[in-house]
C-alpha cells in the first residue's frame, strides 16, 4: 500500500492513509499529493480511512490543521482500533468501522450511480460547487455546467455541454480522454498537462462532439468520428 492514496467512491473522494508506516512520512505523503492537485479537492466532503493504525492526539493535530489549510471538509472517518475511535469521536467527528455505506445510503446512491468494473456512471447534471471524483472513467449524461469539475483517474465522457472544470486521467495517465456533446471546459486537464479554454469559445455557433486527448505534450481537441 502506498503512504497516502485517494479514491473516488460512492461516498465521496476517500483519503486512504497506511497504517503502518511512520506518521511523519505519512503527512509529507498527504503534503505532496495534495500540492500536486493544485487545490481540486477544496471544500470538498471528504472520508479519512485510518485502517488499523492506532492514533494520537498530536499526530490527529498535525493531519488536522494540513487538511484544513487545503480547505477540506471532513465527512467522516474510519477506523478499526478502538482508541483511535474515541480519538476521533471527542475530536468532533463521525466515526465508523468500515467503508460499507448503510442500506439507506447504499439505496440513495444506486438511484442516481451505477459503477461498473471501473467506470462510474451518473444520469445528472452538475451544478456549479459540485464535484465527482472517481479513480476509473466517469461517465455522465447531463451537463456538467460551469463551476462544477470531474476528476477522474482515466476517461471523462460527457453526453452533454461541459462548461466547467474536468481532469481527466489523474494524477499522470497521459493516455486517457475526454469527450464531450459540446467541449467548452473552463480549464481541462489530462494527466499531468493543461489547457484552458481559448477566449471566444464559449460563443462557438456550431456545436459537434469533440475529443481531447495528449499529443506532442500537449493537449490538442479534434472532432469526435465515433473512434479513438
Amino acid at each position: 500500500m502506498e503512504l497516502f492514496t485517494i479514491k473516488g467512491l460512492k461516498s465521496g473522494p476517500t483519503f486512504l492513509f497506511d497504517d503502518q508506516a511512520s506518521f511523519p512520512d505519512v503527512i509529507q505523503a498527504v503534503e505532496e499529493e495534495l500540492a500536486r492537485a493544485k487545490g481540486f479537492f477544496r471544500d470538498s466532503p471528504v472520508v479519512l480511512h485510518f485502517g488499523e493504525r492506532s492514533l494520537n492526539k498530536e499526530e490527529w493535530r498535525k493531519l488536522k490543521e494540513v487538511l484544513h489549510r487545503e480547505g477540506l471538509l471532513l465527512r467522516y472517518a474510519v477506523a478499526v482500533v478502538p482508541a483511535s475511535q474515541e480519538l476521533l469521536y471527542k475530536e468532533g467527528l463521525s466515526v465508523r468501522e468500515s467503508l460499507l455505506v448503510p442500506p439507506q445510503e447504499r439505496k440513495a446512491a444506486q438511484a442516481e450511480a451505477v459503477k461498473g468494473s471501473n467506470a462510474l456512471y451518473l444520469r445528472r447534471s452538475l451544478r456549479s460547487g459540485q464535484k465527482e471524483v472517481f479513480d476509473g472513467d466517469v461517465v455522465l449524461v447531463g451537463d456538467v455546467n460551469q463551476g462544477a469539475e470531474i476528476l477522474a483517474g482515466g476517461d471523462a465522457i460527457v453526453f452533454g455541454t461541459l462548461r466547467g472544470m474536468v481532469h481527466a486521467g489523474y494524477p499522470d495517465n497521459r493516455d486517457a480522454v475526454v469527450i464531450a456533446l459540446n467541449l467548452i471546459p473552463l480549464q481541462l486537464r489530462i494527466g499531468p498537462f493543461i489547457a484552458r479554454a481559448d477566449e471566444g469559445q464559449n460563443h462557438r455557433r456550431v456545436q459537434r462532439p469533440e475529443v481531447a486527448r495528449v499529443k506532442d505534450e500537449r493537449i490538442v481537441i479534434e472532432p469526435y468520428q465515433g473512434k479513438l
